[in-house]
């Protein structure tokens, strides 16, 4: 199965053999260390869970070579049955010399968890308690892995060091776990263990560096990651649609009385727009605001040529913090015209430390609301909130005709101010969570 077969040929020199002499032995099958055994040896699983699902009707999936199987109570255990039977089986060959070994990949008894409406799978736990009740199931991390993983980046920045390896390990144990989160939350933060594990030359790990933001943004959200609700049946409520839009341009440039310019930064104009509609009840809202350059550039680089990826960022966090009420627990289609912007909130992550920030935070925003959220392109010209960005009121009554406003022209966006940027990470989260703690204070 190895589509590099030198790789298992190997020599060794036998000092104890009479006389000593070098020998050869050939190894069938995924050489622990090559990058291609990993992927390759993955083939094997797929087609178990492949069989199982078409042969059995059994709803198995598989992390590389970890096996789920949830199994109905009235089957008993005859799902895991049906898993082991096609391991052992699909396996099996037939010897080309006798006595010769072929050896059938095998099931580890020891980590083999029998069917539970409970169970821990890689450090997640996966929760089947409320389906008959309630149609949905839970997961969360345990409160051992997230120690962990806190501990791992903790022992690494007290050593000032993490290797390649170590952060390699990191990487795998945050995807599983994040997996069991909300929307892309924490994908941001996982670069600079990217970076460390493909492209740093220098092993250092220190305050203040990208490493050390990364730590400090999963010490404050692993703690407070929610279960992870998935309804077993789609949600009757039609999604949420919304608009986010952004201007930005640069005022003509103007003399004082003593002859001098002024500086690009005085001249910086823009505003931000947002529209929410809601198809259940037939309601829209509308909401607008101008961006306080003192604040965003206390952040962001001054030197810019332009800053509308910037700002349609703001924009589409803005709206969720505008309406927090509207968005809990709601799925939406959001619809932005700008590409940079697009691409930064659907993957996660942005290169862009302007962009990076900003992104975080409208995945931690996610969290605390349990909203999911699918983003998609739309041309300006058939953005309608290009019309409150540029204050186009007039233009914009006759677009919304027959639909019931819930807003007044006047509504501002909730733009975050110079202390909200600078607040701890676990803010964001706390901020929009609706717990009975909360609701209290």
């Amino acid at each position: 199965p190895n589509s590099q077969p030198w790789y298992t040929a190997f020599g060794i020199y036998n000092p104890y053999a009479v006389p000593p002499a070098p020998e050869y032995y050939y190894l069938p099958g995924h050489n622990f260390g090559l990058q291609s055994a990993v992927v390759n040896f993955n083939r094997f699983p797929e087609l178990v869970v492949t069989a199982a699902r078409a042969l059995a009707a059994v709803p198995a999936e598989h992390y590389y070579d970890d096996f789920l199987v949830p199994d109905l109570a009235a089957g008993g255990r005859t799902g895991l049955d049906v898993l082991e039977a096609l391991v052992r089986h699909l396996g099996r060959g037939r010897a080309r010399r006798p006595h010769e070994l072929v050896r059938s990949p095998e099931l580890d008894p020891e980590k083999t968890q029998e069917s539970a409406p409970v169970n821990t799978i890689l450090g997640v736990v996966a929760d089947l308690s409320r389906v008959s009740s309630d149609g949905i199931v839970l997961f969360r991390a345990t409160p051992e892995r997230i120690e962990a993983i806190i501990l791992a980046f903790e022992g690494a920045l007290a050593r000032g060091r993490l290797s390649p390896h170590e952060a390699s390990r990191l990487r795998g144990k945050l995807y599983f776990l994040l997996s069991a989160a909300y929307a892309s939350v924490g994908r941001a933060a996982t670069l600079p263990l990217v970076q460390r594990q493909y492209r740093d030359a220098d092993h250092s790990f220190h305050t203040g560096s990208e490493l050390h933001h990364s730590y400090l943004f999963f010490k404050a959200l692993l703690p407070r990651l929610p279960d992870l609700e998935i309804s077993i049946s789609p949600d009757p409520r039609p999604p949420l649609l919304v608009y986010t839009d952004a201007s930005f341009w640069v005022a003509r440039q103007k003399r004082g009385p003593d002859g001098a310019c002024s500086i690009p930064r005085d001249r910086f104009r823009g505003a931000l727009g947002a529209i929410v509609v809601d198809p259940e009840d037939g309601t829209v809202r509308v909401a607008h605001a101008r961006p306080d350059w003192d604040i965003l550039l206390a952040s962001w680089r001054d030197d810019q040529k332009t800053y509308i990826a910037e700002l349609e960022t703001i924009a589409a966090i803005a709206v969720y913090s505008t309406y927090p009420e509207v968005f809990r627990g709601r799925k939406v289609n959001h619809f932005i015209d700008n590409t940079v912007a697009l691409s930064a909130l659907v993957n996660g992550y942005s290169g862009k430390p302007e962009l990076a920030k900003p992104v975080n935070t409208f995945y931690l925003q996610m969290l605390g609301l349990r909203s999911s959220v699918y983003f998609d392109w739309v041309p300006s010209k058939a953005n309608i909130a290009d019309l409150p960005s540029r204050e186009g009121w007039t233009e914009l009554a006759l677009e919304l005709r027959g639909l019931r406003r819930l807003s007044h022209p006047s509504d501002h966006l909730v733009v975050p101010d110079i202390h909200t940027w600078r607040a701890p990470l676990g803010y964001w989260v706390d901020r929009f969570s609706r717990t009975p703690d909360h609701m209290e204070a």
